[in-house]
């Protein structure tokens, strides 16, 4: 299991068959970043987590499923069964990217 997929998972709660997901997820970040060290996601279950994780960042919703994120407004900020909340400079770092509007 890399850093990123143990981040990703540490206390989210998230089940197995999002964990698939996620470990597919990690292996096309970390390919990505070959040449650096893998970006550290961390993942939360409210967004109050995410907040105090990065006080001074945007809280988004990921999606590691289509490896884009939302902001707060967005009509499916939070409402994925399958999502988390993380800071947005990790998530981008990560190499997501943000959903359109």
């Amino acid at each position: 299991m890399t850093s990123l997929t143990r981040n990703l998972t540490a206390g989210s709660g998230l089940t197995h068959g999002l964990g698939s997901s996620l470990v597919i997820l990690a292996l096309i970040l970390s390919c990505a970043a070959c040449s650096q060290s893998p970006a550290v996601l961390t993942a939360f279950r409210t967004e109050q987590q995410a907040q105090e994780h990065c006080p001074r960042d945007t809280v988004v919703w990921i999606d590691a499923q289509s490896v884009t994120y939302q902001l707060k407004g967005h009509g499916s900020y939070g409402l994925s069964g399958a999502g988390r909340y993380a800071c947005r400079d990790e998530a981008e770092r990560a190499g997501m990217h943000a959903m359109p509007n």
